[in-house]
């Protein structure tokens, strides 16, 4: 009984575990949307780590990332074929659409709390939110990507062969 766990270390040390932060240079935005959700998650990640960038290369990157995904919502048709208002999948997506418009103007609200009081926990959560927008951005993308393809392959059954289209 005066024995303690195994699960516990003896002489009150711990091991030391190796815990990988990705590095990520935030003077490299990429000019590719995808790449971009990518690099901004870093981004985020590091500072939800403290990193300890300027703020005006902080707010370079949140303007970088927030300008893509406006250019992104002005862009993107989700109609093809068949209009999106009849179909659920086109439905979600351009929702995402209309609350992304909403997470940048959250993601501004954070970056204004840091410009007006600039510390590690301001920091810490303009990256988590970071995080979760860039995620949210992510699955879209993929469902976007995946949805615009079976469009296509919709459209071109309609229209049928090359040689027999109308």
């Amino acid at each position: 009984m005066g024995r303690p766990p195994k699960s516990y270390p003896r002489e009150g040390r711990f091991p030391r575990v190796a815990s990988p932060r990705p590095k990520v240079d935030i003077h490299s935005a990429p000019d590719d949307l995808d790449l971009l959700v990518d690099w901004f998650e870093q981004v985020s990640y590091q500072l939800v780590l403290l990193a300890d960038w300027p703020l005006f290369e902080v707010e370079r990157a949140v303007t970088i990332f927030a300008g893509a995904v406006n250019e992104h919502i002005r862009t993107t048709s989700l109609t093809g074929a068949d209009s999106a208002a009849e179909d659920e999948v086109g439905q979600v997506l351009a929702a995402d659409h209309r609350w992304f418009a909403t997470s940048i103007e959250q993601l501004g609200w954070f970056l204004g709390v840091v410009q007006r009081e600039d510390h590690g926990g301001h920091r810490q959560a303009l990256g988590q939110y970071g995080r979760l927008f860039a995620e949210a951005m992510r699955r879209h993308r993929a469902d976007e990507r995946r949805y615009l393809e079976e469009q296509r392959t919709a459209e071109k059954h309609l229209l049928g062969p090359p040689g027999e289209r109308r």
